[in-house]
């Protein structure tokens, strides 16, 4: 166990967050959030802890009233966002939403209600082939679930010149929205100028490894010369151990000539 790594954050701490009338988050480790609609509502992801449900639930209600949720949207399968999608089910007869429950067009499956708009998007290839996003135009949010991993590159495939492409292709693409608050998967609340920073970041890091690795350098050296920068020192966990992981895939993608855009 790294103690450092494995230390408590206050933004660890379960809170209620409202970002708009009738829209809130349960920020904590593992977020999740839910919209107003009208008469409905609709959540996004359902968390790692079955036990947890109860406590959802009373926040839920205490906050936007006893309206069903109608629709859970999961923005991928992974265990850590979809623990909770049988106590939807039982508790309000919620349709689950996914790429593997419903086809998503190309432009984006839309859900209206009184109160607004919500769009699902599916953005695949940043961390799996399942990534959604959802966008609500009336509030300015953008939930981005495990594209956004406070430093990390979220691939769980290899890091190639192919999956940098498609990281930054969604990046811009999710920047293009100019979200007022973005919602991660995972931690605190963030915004778009955080999501360029994280493009800046990946660039400077190929484009310096890469350099490094030219010029004879062993990882030793690298990791000595490329430490975690200062305007990102703030970020969840960065400094702990996101971006060692980080610059590990990088120099390894970067020895192995699987990336090789940035020489």
């Amino acid at each position: 166990m790294d103690p450092q790594r494995d230390k408590q954050d206050p933004a660890d701490i379960a809170k209620i967050i409202k970002l708009a009338d009738g829209l809130y988050v349960r920020q904590a480790i593992d977020n999740l959030t839910w919209i107003d609609m009208g008469d409905y509502a609709i959540a996004i992801d359902a968390l790692e802890e079955t036990h947890l449900a109860g406590e959802v639930f009373e926040a839920i209600e205490s906050t936007i009233g006893d309206k069903p949720v109608k629709y859970l949207i999961n923005t991928h399968m992974h265990y850590d966002h979809v623990a909770l999608n049988a106590a939807f089910v039982d508790r309000y007869g919620s349709q689950i939403v996914n790429v593997e429950t419903c086809e998503i067009p190309a432009d984006g499956k839309w859900f209206e209600g009184a109160n607004r708009r919500v769009q699902l998007l599916h953005t695949p290839g940043c961390h799996t082939q399942e990534d959604c996003c959802i966008w609500l135009p009336d509030d300015d949010v953008l939930c981005v679930g495990d594209i956004f991993g406070w430093g990390l590159i979220p691939l769980i495939r290899n890091l190639t010149d192919e999956t940098a492409d498609i990281l930054t292709g969604t990046y811009q693409r999710l920047i293009e929205f100019n979200a007022r608050v973005v919602v991660g998967g995972h931690g605190p609340m963030l915004d778009t100028p955080m999501l360029a920073r994280w493009v800046e970041y990946f660039n400077w890091l190929g484009g310096e490894v890469s350099r490094l690795v030219a010029g004879g350098a062993q990882d030793e050296q690298i990791f000595a010369e490329l430490g975690p920068p200062d305007n990102m020192a703030a970020w969840w966990r960065f400094v702990a151990w996101k971006h060692e992981d980080t610059l590990t895939k990088v120099i390894k993608a970067v020895r192995r000539g699987k990336l090789t855009q940035f020489a």
